[in-house]
């Protein structure tokens, strides 16, 4: 009888199947809202965003750092996204997922076309694609900067791979540009020139057949082609810090000690392994603590021995080398050493990374199985339930990201003690107008991290729309000297007082809160509302007509003019604002029985 003949897989069989699963893995996006970390500083709130793409928003995103980072591909992808889909979630997050469903084709051609080995290269590109760890940098508007830079980087590497065959100048500026383009994302991909090394040592073979010798060797030949690389990296990773430290994100070493950071990456490069073995428990946010000296000499022991092991072998499994100090290395800016947020690690951080976790384990089973035919096919139905699983596991860790008050939910549950989830939680409750939910969760905040400057605000905040005002103004009058936007904090104190009736007082904080930013919209309106309460009617006037001009929807502001404008005597300009109170809310308290004093020429 004739050989039975195995199915030939195809490149474009591959993408297609890649696309579909990666499609079903995280349908959900379409769905999802904007989120309620950083999402309105990236998007909706920033106003060199979300008038979407122009001149003057191609000259923000060349000029201005955003959130301690200098990205301006990723604010133009933003931007493009403005102006076709305006602040619809919906849209955004459509172009997030199809950016990582290109970066999966693009990791499934880069692997066949180093290695020639189409079923492994799938295998990789699957576990890339579909493993929960990649949510939160699908699923998070603000994390467009992931795979945008991912994106740039595969191209990078597939011009690189096409210098190493066709070597010529116009091949080299092209891994030049698609780097720098991937660098102006995000700074994640500054070690890919450590990466490229790797790929030259295997599968290229650029260092010969002598293991490690060899690529000692050839080390210099290999470093001095990509000196041009090395000085672009340089140079963006003094970009990177620089950003991070001129907007306040960078932690000082009083802050969060050395041996502390040292610790917490030894625990955290052990942690990211558990995560993708058994990715359990993952949450929007890890605090940063402090780990044992026991915890973390267990760690380093353990990447020491992989890192022997991979070394050791490096002649019968050069892959092992390549696979796992390409997970190190790309772990190096994101690893804490240079602490950035509070966090101690992040689901994003292993976005490409763990590809060199997932090419090793691919490459040592593969080998492992490849004589035996009876292994090979319990491999593949292993496979096919991992796959199986593993989307089912994702779209469930996507469906977390729907809300904020889901997102810090599950977090809190994950976590229950971590004070920045449980604020979250409270910011999320406000987003919704729950204040009473709210409370709770800003007071178990402060109890948790007493010192965190967005604490203070925010349960000040809470307890004055709960009626509070005595408990609150405490917490608003500390948050005027510690929240990141004083401003806002001298504006939400002004009003607590004006409801305790403390006008002076407030009129004090309103006007400290315009010096800070004259375009406060709710500190113009608080300074109006106290000098009509002070018997000044026409300055109150002046800055009420002012909040109403800047926005033209507020209720609010409508109806505190039309009481000035009633008490002042001018009835018909009072029934005007009334009249459009009720127009934009017809259950507004007082504006009916106001509206008809006004209309009887009463004051």
């Amino acid at each position: 009888m004739p050989a039975k003949k195995t199915y030939e897989l195809k490149p474009v069989h591959g993408c297609v199947a890649l696309s579909v699963i990666t499609l079903i893995a995280f349908s959900p996006v379409f769905w999802l809202d904007f989120n309620i970390v950083d999402d309105s500083f990236y998007v909706v709130s920033n106003p060199g965003v979300n008038r979407g793409l122009s001149l003057q928003g191609i000259t923000y995103a060349l000029t201005e750092i955003v959130e301690g980072n200098y990205h301006p591909v990723t604010v133009f992808s933003h931007q493009l996204d403005v102006s076709l889909f305006g602040l619809k979630p919906g849209g955004h997050h459509a172009v997030s997922l199809l950016f990582h469903i290109a970066n999966v084709c693009l990791l499934y051609m880069l692997m066949v076309r180093l290695t020639g080995a189409h079923w492994r290269s799938l295998a990789v590109a699957v576990l890339f694609a579909v493993h929960p760890l990649r949510v939160e940098s699908v699923a998070w508007i603000s994390e467009r900067k992931d795979v945008l830079s991912a994106f740039f980087m595969f191209l990078a590497m597939g011009a690189y791979l096409t210098f190493v065959q066709k070597r010529n100048a116009v091949n080299y500026i092209r891994i030049l540009v698609w780097y720098a383009l991937a660098l102006l994302s995000k700074p994640m991909p500054v070690t890919l020139p450590f990466v490229l090394l790797l790929l030259d040592f295997w599968p290229l073979g650029r260092a010969g057949q002598e293991g490690i010798r060899g690529l000692i060797r050839a080390l210099p030949r290999l470093v001095y082609e990509k000196l041009p690389l090395f000085a672009v990296t340089a140079a963006f990773c003094v970009i990177a810090v620089l950003a991070q430290r001129e907007s306040g994100f960078i932690y000082s070493t009083e802050l969060v000690p050395l041996p502390q950071r040292l610790q917490n990456a030894a625990v955290s490069s052990v942690g990211y392994l558990r995560m993708f073995l058994a990715p359990l428990g993952l949450a929007a946010h890890y605090p940063l603590r402090p780990h044992s000296l026991a915890l973390a000499a267990i760690c380093v022991s353990l990447i020491a021995a992989v890192t022997a092991w991979a070394i050791y072998t490096a002649r019968k499994r050069p892959y092992l080398v390549t696979g796992w100090f390409w997970y190190l290395g790309m772990l190096v800016p994101v690893i804490g050493i240079v602490q950035v947020g509070s966090q101690a690690l992040a689901d994003r951080y292993t976005y490409t990374p763990l590809i060199g976790i997932a090419i090793a384990i691919v490459w040592l089973v593969g080998d492992a199985v490849s004589t035996r035919r009876e292994a090979r096919q319990i491999v593949a139905i292993a496979c096919s339930v991992a796959i199986v699983i593993l989307t089912a596991m994702t779209i469930r860790q996507t469906l977390y990201w729907k809300d904020g008050v889901t997102l810090f939910r599950r977090a809190i549950e994950v976590v229950p003690d971590d004070g920045f989830s449980h604020l979250m939680l409270g910011k999320a409750y406000m987003r919704e107008f729950d204040v009473a939910s709210a409370v709770p969760h800003y007071q178990r905040a402060m109890e948790l991290t007493p010192n965190d400057r967005n604490v203070a605000f925010g349960l000040g905040t809470a307890l004055s729309l709960a009626g509070r005002e005595d408990e609150a103004i405490p917490y608003l009058r500390a948050a005027t000297t510690s929240y990141s936007k004083p401003e806002d904090a001298f504006t939400n104190l002004g009003h607590a007082l004006l409801r305790k009736n403390l006008v002076e007082d407030a009129r004090a904080q309103f006007s400290q809160a315009l010096e800070i930013d004259p375009s406060q919209d709710g500190a113009i309106m608080g300074l109006g509302i106290a000098e009509g309460m002070l018997g000044n009617g026409e300055r109150s006037i002046e800055l009420l007509t002012t909040a109403v001009q800047r926005q033209p929807a507020n209720a609010e502001a409508r109806f505190n003019l039309g009481i000035a404008f009633l008490s002042s005597g001018r009835n018909p300009e009072a029934v005007e604002q009334f009249e459009e109170v009720l127009r934009l809310r017809p259950n507004h308290q007082g504006a009916a029985a106001l509206l008809e004093k006004a209309r009887q020429g009463k004051s």
